[in-house]
């Protein structure tokens, strides 16, 4: 069948949307060079930062270096993190999923946000192997579409709450996105994480706070705390790193999950919230971040990637108002990502990245990981030292790697995943 003019249009248009939704620019981009290159991470992590004397002990990180550091990230890039609101269950129900038949149970949870207008909440769907003994561990994640999107063909999933981004909701788009940014990236490949041991608690950041400049402003108000400066404002990623620890509040109180070992796992955006969110709170206890890029997992202050003045005017709801005073001047930032992952210690991060995705500089990544190994062994771990940045040492805590292809999610990517858990939070004990 040939496609006429308005088809054209109409096909040009969701690609455009799709790119601005996945990171698409990252399809133009050749391989990019094995070699580690770059100075090291700056400020070195345990050296003296804003008036505090270096670092030589765990107690002095916890104690002195860690509020210090939480303190910057908020007030130069992502805003205040919202108040405690701790999340309850207003109600959950049983979903008819046929393709899981005798490998798990799919459930769907009404999320409710106490003190938010409008009964805010989230709708999250749970999936719990069939048939497991004890508390399993369970894997958090967040997409970019909706629950609906990740298991179309199962009724009764809610659709998303606040709307989701127009490319979203083309059907006929579906096998495109799939083909460009893999196999994976809209639904992952649950029947093989259940039958590794893992649960899966699916939820939508956009329930919360909605992923469009022109809508969330509202939403981000109400999260931001009481007499914060305009310019620290409470930015989505911060408010998506919040929701991500309201569904660990409910998820704790289900005997069936191990409270110890819920890890939280995020591509892109979601990634950036999922890294943000466990240097905030000690309880996720380990952090999958694929291609998380610029104010995630690689380091801010190169102009290597996506810049902060690309980031800040595409995506001005993302961070605080004040991280764009830093377009063009990234070298002063005063924090860089490495410190981020600094506060995650002594808990396991994998940071994932492609060979055509310069866009989320995974060699930065690899360089963010180097320079946050010393806070790890203040706790007495040896926790990177990778030469290789394809090929991921899993056996210590801090781990990268990088496939090829493009920005997105594989199922090779869940193998990989599934290995760095079995052996840093494994399923079976």
């Amino acid at each position: 069948m040939t496609m006429g003019r308005k088809g054209l249009v109409a096909t040009a248009v969701a690609l455009a949307g799709i790119g601005l939704l996945y990171g698409c620019v990252s399809t133009r981009l050749p391989n990019i060079g094995l070699q580690v290159t770059g100075e090291a991470a700056r400020p070195a992590v345990l050296a003296p930062f804003g008036g505090d004397p270096a670092v030589a002990t765990v107690q002095e990180w916890t104690e002195r270096r860690a509020p210090l550091l939480r303190e910057a990230f908020q007030t130069n890039i992502y805003g205040r993190f919202p108040d405690l609101r701790t999340a309850t269950v207003a109600s959950r129900q049983t979903l008819d999923a046929p393709a899981l038949a005798g490998v798990g149970v799919m459930e769907q949870w009404d999320v409710a946000l106490p003190g938010l207008p409008d009964g805010r909440g989230f709708s999250m769907v749970v999936v719990v192997p069939a048939g497991a003994q004890g508390p399993v561990p369970v894997i958090v994640m967040e997409n970019f579409c909706g629950n609906k999107s990740v298991y179309p063909d199962v009724a009764g999933i809610q659709g998303p709450r606040n709307g989701s981004p127009a490319e979203c909701s083309n059907s006929l788009m579906r096998p495109v996105v799939s083909m460009i940014f893999g196999n994976a990236v809209l639904t992952p490949p649950t029947a093989d994480i259940l039958n590794a041991g893992y649960a899966l608690a699916m939820l939508y950041g956009g329930d919360v706070v909605p992923d469009d400049a022109a809508t969330a402003e509202p939403f981000l108000q109400e999260l931001t705390p009481a007499g914060t400066p305009p310019e620290q404002r409470t930015g989505a990623v911060a408010a998506w790193a919040w929701t991500y620890l309201r569904a660990l509040d409910v998820l704790a109180l289900d005997p069936r999950f191990d409270p110890q070992r819920m890890a939280l796992w995020g591509h892109s955006r979601n990634g950036k919230a999922a890294l943000l969110a466990a240097a905030f709170d000690p309880r996720p206890a380990a952090v999958i971040a694929l291609q998380a890029g610029t104010a995630g997992g690689s380091l801010g202050h190169d102009a290597v990637g996506e810049g902060i003045a690309e980031i800040t005017s595409t995506y001005p709801h993302w961070f605080a108002p004040a991280f764009a005073r830093y377009a063009g001047r990234q070298a002063e930032l005063p924090v860089d990502q490495h410190q981020l992952l600094g506060l995650i210690a002594p808990r396991p991060v994998l940071l994932a990245g492609a060979r055509r995705d310069q866009w989320s500089d995974p060699i930065g990544a690899v360089r963010a990981a180097a320079g946050a190994s010393p806070v790890y062994e203040l706790f007495g771990i040896a926790a990177f030292g990778q030469s290789d940045p394809r090929t991921g040492d899993f056996s210590r805590p801090l781990a990268t790697y990088m496939r090829p292809g493009l920005h997105g999610v594989h199922k090779s990517d869940w193998r990989e995943i599934i290995a760095f858990l079995d052996a840093q939070m494994p399923a079976r004990p």
